[in-house]
Order: structure tokens, then sequence, then C-alpha cells
């Protein structure tokens, strides 16, 4: 009897359990979706991003912002002078002089962020400044002319090297000069100058690539600048707000030279060899590519040790013989490959130059098609001595050159 009347009593509990556990679980869930949804992130561009004229258009932009939950989003813009657009991105026309606050509130399924902005808009025929940057072009290490063309042109020569400097490390410092720009006309002037130093990288994170501020000043030194292939933009803003911009192709090349040095001969210790290592920049998304990179090397056509019998054309057993092998890595990168060598080459063939009649002269040329297969990075040259004898380098050059 008394087990009978417990039974309804122990129903009871096990339904409230389950009825308990089924709401605990549900609001459990509930709250787990609201913890996860996030506020959208706002992105505001508007360019121009300095002051305008009446009658001018400037253009919204809000292609950067996004929700963390991929939630749909919807764009409002108000401009300051009661029109409104929507959509992620608007045109408008200011008819009016003055400073308006435009306005962009980003809307998703919880929440609603906006921004504002100041646009400052001047008379139709306000005077607006010009930037100019002032071009300089180097002769190469041989004194020869630059190529014509309105850029910067730096050599980095490094002459008669030691061999033990094997790693071609050398950087160079460029002037950077603004001095040609002018403001609008007599009653502005200039207040900033913004050198952006690479359009290819936003160092500064904000989403625009082409704004960063690396150096400031009407007159600059841009240092530890590499071998390579570089595009600058000058910024300069007056004291109306206004700005300008130009931008300049930098190049900077390198020449290394090691003269007179000796080469082990092939012995049972293997060849004689002299390793040089060198940086190739080629990356044609940055457009900062190698136009070719020279290995050139000059060495006498007979040994001048020789003793016993005599060196003659001849006695071939006296003849000097070097080759370069060029790679894309450097002896600890387990991915280098070869990418050329001069092995091909005839000894009638070693002539390149100005030659003299008792030496060879040899000229191994990268081109973009090498880089483009090999990619850019570290590379390295080996000299190698495929005699048994030593033989004396009179010179050997390693040329980087992008324009």
């Amino acid at each position: 009897m008394m087990g009978e009347r417990a039974l309804p009593s122990m129903r009871r509990a096990t339904v409230l359990l389950t009825v308990t556990l089924f709401l605990a679980t549900s609001l459990a869930g509930c709250l787990d979706t609201f913890a996860s949804d996030g506020p959208p992130t706002v992105s505001m561009n508007v360019s121009p991003s300095g002051t305008v004229k009446v009658g001018d258009s400037v253009s919204f932009d809000a292609t950067g912002s996004s929700d963390p939950d991929g939630d749909p989003l919807s764009f409002n813009w108000e401009f300051g002078d009661g029109d409104t657009a929507t959509g992620m991105s608007a045109n408008h026309v200011y008819t009016s002089q003055g400073t308006f606050k435009a306005k962009l509130c980003v809307s998703s399924t919880d929440f609603e962020i906006c921004e504002e902005r100041n646009v400052v808009v001047a008379p139709a025929d306000a005077a607006l400044p010009t930037a100019s940057i002032v071009h300089y072009k180097d002769n190469d290490c041989t004194g020869e002319d630059p190529r014509s063309g309105t850029m910067i042109i730096a050599w980095i020569c490094e002459e008669e090297m030691d061999t033990s400097d094997d790693v071609v490390d050398a950087t160079t410092t460029i002037q950077l000069d603004g001095s040609d720009s002018s403001a609008g006309d007599s009653s502005s002037y200039l207040t900033d100058y913004n050198w952006d130093l690479d359009l290819t990288d936003d160092s500064d994170g904000d989403g625009d690539m082409t704004n960063d501020a690396d150096k400031t000043g009407e007159n600059a030194e841009w240092t530890n600048v590499w071998p390579g292939e570089y595009e600058i933009r000058l910024t300069v803003t007056d004291n109306q707000g206004f700005t300008d911009s130009m931008d300049m192709e930098v190049i900077v090349n390198y020449r290394g030279a090691w003269a007179e040095f000796t080469i082990d001969g092939n012995g049972t210790s293997g060849a004689g060899t002299v390793t040089f290592e060198y940086p190739v920049n080629y990356n044609e998304d940055t457009g900062n590519t190698a136009r070719y990179v020279k290995i050139q090397f000059t060495y006498p056509h007979l040994d001048d040790d020789w003793t016993f019998p005599e060196c003659t054309e001849s006695n071939t057993a006296c003849h000097n013989n070097l080759d370069a092998y060029v790679y894309n890595g450097s002896d600890s990168d387990s991915d280098t490959e070869e990418v050329a060598n001069t092995t091909h080459l005839t000894d009638e063939q070693r002539k390149a130059g100005d030659c003299d009649d008792d030496d060879r002269c040899v000229e191994l040329r990268l081109s973009t098609s090498h880089f483009r297969n090999y990619l850019d990075g570290t590379w390295r040259v080996d000299l190698i001595n495929e005699k048994a004898h030593d033989t004396t380098v009179k010179s050997f050059v390693i040329i980087l050159e992008y324009k």
C-alpha cells in the first residue's frame, strides 16, 4: 500500500525534472546565441580625404565594413547638408562652402553602429597646391649615363672587395626633396609634407595602402634602402586643408667587384669553389621586379705558375677553366635549385666585353624568366675551378639592375 501511494509522487518528480532540464537546455542555447552575436565593424572612407571645393564630387565608401556573425548589413548616409543616401557607397556634391558632418550608420540584425567625419568645403574658385618630387639619376658604377625618364635612380658601388665579403648586403640612402611643391596662390602656404615610401604596404594599418606618412617634412632621408624597385608618393597639404599628391619610381641598383684572388684547384677534396650570395627581388604584384642579374668574371687563358713543360696553346693541361653555377638559395636551404651555369660556353665564346687576347671573359645574364620561374630571395653563385691547378681570378662582378 505504501509503495502504491508513493508512485504518483515519484512520477510528478520525474516529470518536473524533465521539464526543468528541457527549459535549462533551451535557455542555455538562447544565451549562447545572444552572447555570440556581436556588433558590425564600420569602415567609413571619404575621398578626397582633404578639403574639397563647391561642385566637386565626393565619394563615400563603406566597403570595409563587416559583421562578425555574417548578418546582412544596411548602410545609411547623412551628408550634413540635409541630403541622404543608402547603400555601401555613395557620391555627393556640396553646393555651398562650410564644414559638414557626414554620418554613416551601419545596421545589422541587432545593432546599429554610426561614425562621423567632417567634410570641409571651400569656394569653387579656391587655389589648389601642387606636389612635386625632385628627381635625380646616378650614372652607373662605370660612369655610363642613366636611362631617360622622370625617376630616382641610385647605384650602390662596392669596388675591390675581399672574398671574405661574400654576402651582398649593402644598402643606400635616398634623398627625398619636395621643395619644388607649391601652394595654390600667395595667400596660401604648405603645412604638411607626407612621404609614403611603399604604396603596396599599409604601414599605418588603416586599410589604405596609399596614405601612409613613413617620412615627413619638405626634405627627408630614406635610409637603409635595399637594391630594388619602389613606388613612393608625396602628399602636400596647404593651410586651407587642400591636398595634392605625386608618385615617383625609385630604382636602386648594385654593382660589387672582387679582384685578384686565387681559387684552389680541383683536387682529391673536391673542386676549388668560391661562393657569393646576393638578394633578388621579383614580385609582380608589388612591381618590385629585377630586370636582370649579371655575373661577370675574367681569368688568364694560360696558367701563369705552370713550370714544365712550357705552357702553350697546344698544351691544354695548363689552360685555365672556370665556370659559374647559379642557385636560387643558399647551401643551407633544402629547396635550393640550380638555375643556370656557364659550362656550355666554348673556349672561343669566353670573350665577352672588352676582353684581352690573353684572357677569358665570361658573362652569365639572368633575366626575368629565371626569376619568375625560380622566385626571389637570397640567391648564390659558385665560381668553380675545373682544373687541378690553382687559378688567379682577375675580376669577379655581380650586377643587380632593376631599371
